[in-house]
């Protein structure tokens, strides 16, 4: 599975990009912005974190952890 990179979301603003990141933080049924698939947690067994989630459709991986330190560097404001 291949990591998604916050310039893969296409999301305009940053408001945007934290919102679709508070929808996985909240375990709200979110929709892949890539293919429109619903996400799955990445770690479903271990229930350790739901910090991690993956497209079964598309194959690619959303670390939030990872896109919201992209959306701090990338979109300051």
């Amino acid at each position: 599975m291949e990591q998604v990179k916050l310039k893969e979301l296409h999301m305009k603003s940053r408001s945007e990009a934290i919102a679709f990141l508070k929808k996985l933080w909240n375990s709200e049924h979110t929709n892949c912005p890539i293919c429109g698939q619903e996400l799955e947690i990445l770690h479903k067994k271990a229930k350790k974190s739901d910090c991690d989630w993956q497209c079964k459709n598309c194959g690619k991986t959303y670390r939030t952890i990872n896109l919201l330190n992209e959306i701090n560097d990338q979109m300051p404001n």
